[in-house]
Formats: structure tokens, C-alpha cells, sequence
């Protein structure tokens, strides 16, 4: 089968789904595409009579599960709320995905991994998952049952993803409205991986649905170079001088819920073989201060 022309998009209100439904539409190859997105405003994704009428009655070509429940420490707190989307809800998807023969794309996590001692280059597809937290158990959980699907799946991991709406989980929105306000910005200074721009996510996420074989298993995709979210403070003070110097803080200080990977970092190796590269988070970090 070649490239989809019906897609059909979950999380489509989310930070992802935003991103890519923009870059869907830009794209020239997927522009005239028929997508359709839906949202928790539609349906519960636990609810799996609503999610088979509503996949069932569009027939995609290919499914992009972007809807999840991403606050970590609230998945720590709240374990059955997690368990609801990030694994019935998969499943769900999947089932339907099973029923109309459509592709899925499944974005998961780095935090399937416990980052303690990540191999020379990052975590590659084919090491082995260990996650510390509830976030990360029912990522790999969802990973899991989207490989139920064979050749018709892919899981997308990424990594620390900012570029939205929702600073509860876009570390970088949250310090630029801090600094609008005059506020330093508190950032961890002791935990790494790859920041990693919504907008070049997306248009990742394109590239790999208009491949001429449709691509499958598990795939990392983030943007290049290893950072904490200090650096990542401190690069935006070198593009916006008069923000206040951020502060930086240890894992241990931030009282975080639940288990966190020291060092997450990903190797994208496989992604560069299909043939793209991401760029470096600063070059990412730049075009998105330049929207705000």
C-alpha cells in the first residue's frame, strides 16, 4: 500500500496534533489529504464503542494516536487516569485500527527508558525499555499493544517535546511567559535528553507517513544535541538578552512524583537512514522564540 490519503488524527487539539494537522496542510504532497481530527471535546478514547463507531464510520488509511495523558507527576498521582488513555485507549485505537485495516502511528515516549546508563549515541529502537514511572510504564504498555498490528504499526518515540499551548508540559513556554512577567525561570540542571520542537516533530511525522513502503516497529525521532532544560534556559537568554538568568535546580530539589531518566537521550539513527535529520535543538529553540 502506498501513501494514505485518509488519515485520521487523535489528540488533534493537543500540542502534536496541532503541529501536525499545520503541517499536513502545508505539505504538498499531504495537503489534499482528507483529515480528520478528533479530541476529548468529541470522545472519551476510553470509551470503546465510541472510538470503533468513530474510526469505523471514516475508514482512514492510517490512524495517528497522538492523544495521552503526558503530565508525569499527575500520572503518579492519578495511576487509573493514566491507565484509561495511555493504555485503554491504545487499545481501543488499535482494535478499531484491526477491524478497518488502517495503519497506526503511535507516539510514545523516551521515558520508556531509566536512563541511567544510555548507550554511546542514545537509546537506539532495539534496547531494552526499563521505566521509572507510571508516564513511562503505560507509554510502553501502548507501544506494546500497537505492535500487536505487525507491519500495520509504528511507535514514535520523542523526547521532551515543547513548541505548544499547555505550559504545564512545554518547559520553554512556561519560561518565556515567566520572563514576560519578570520572573526567572527555575530549570533542572542535572537531567538530559533531546529537546525537541513540535513543528520539526511534524513534519518528521509527515515525511515518515509519504514514504513509498510505509515504515514500521519503532522509530526515535527528536531534534539533534543532548541538553538539560538549563541549557535550554540559557540558550534562549543568549537570543532574548534582557530575560532574567534562569536558576538552576537538581532532580532532587524539584520534588518531582514518581521516577525521572537521569540521561534519556535518543539515538536517531534509524530515522537518518530513512533519510532525515533533524536539526539541532538551538536552531529549533530560535524559529520558536521568533513566534513569541
Amino acid at each position: 500500500m502506498g501513501a494514505p490519503t485518509r488519515l485520521y488524527l487523535t489528540g488533534a487539539d493537543g500540542m502534536l496534533g496541532t503541529a501536525l494537522a499545520a503541517a499536513l496542510a502545508a505539505d504538498p504532497v499531504t495537503g489534499g489529504w482528507d483529515v480528520h481530527g478528533v479530541s476529548v471535546k468529541d470522545f472519551d478514547i476510553a470509551d470503546a464503542a465510541a472510538v470503533g463507531r468513530s474510526i469505523g464510520e471514516f475508514r482512514p488509511d492510517v490512524v495517528v494516536h497522538t492523544a495521552a495523558h503526558a503530565v508525569v507527576d499527575d500520572c503518579e498521582r492519578d495511576p487509573a487516569l493514566a491507565l484509561r488513555v495511555n493504555i485503554a485507549g491504545v487499545r481501543n485505537v488499535a482494535d478499531a485500527c484491526w477491524r478497518t485495516g488502517s495503519r497506526l502511528v503511535h507516539i510514545s515516549s523516551d521515558y520508556v527508558f531509566d536512563g541511567a546508563a544510555p548507550p554511546d549515541g542514545g537509546y537506539r529502537e532495539t534496547d531494552l525499555p526499563s521505566p521509572l514511572s507510571v508516564y513511562g510504564l503505560t507509554k510502553l504498555a501502548g507501544e506494546r499493544i500497537c505492535g500487536l498490528l505487525g507491519d500495520r504499526a509504528l511507535s514514535v518515540r520523542t523526547s521532551w517535546l515543547f513548541g505548544g499551548a499547555d505550559e504545564r508540559v512545554d518547559v520553554v513556554l512556561a519560561a518565556l511567559r515567566l520572563a514576560a512577567a519578570g520572573e526567572p525561570a527555575a530549570l533542572v540542571a542535572d537531567q538530559y535528553s533531546l529537546p525537541t520542537y513540535t513543528g520539526d516533530l511534524a513534519r518528521a511525522l509527515v515525511f515518515l507517513l509519504t514514504r513509498p513502503e510505509p515504515v514500521a516497529g519503532t522509530v526515535h525521532v527528536a531534534n539533534a544535541g543532548t541538553a538539560s532544560w538549563y541549557d535550554v534556559g540559557l540558550a534562549m537568554r543568549e537570543l532574548r538578552p534582557d530575560m532574567p538568568e534562569p536558576k538552576p535546580l537538581t532532580m532532587a530539589e524539584c520534588g518531582f512524583v514518581g521516577g525521572r531518566p537521569r540521561d534519556s537521550s535518543l539515538s536517531t539513527e534509524r530515522l537518518a537512514a530513512l533519510g532525515l535529520t533533524l536539526p539541532h535543538w538551538r536552531d529549533a529553540l530560535e524559529r520558536f522564540c521568533a513566534r513569541h
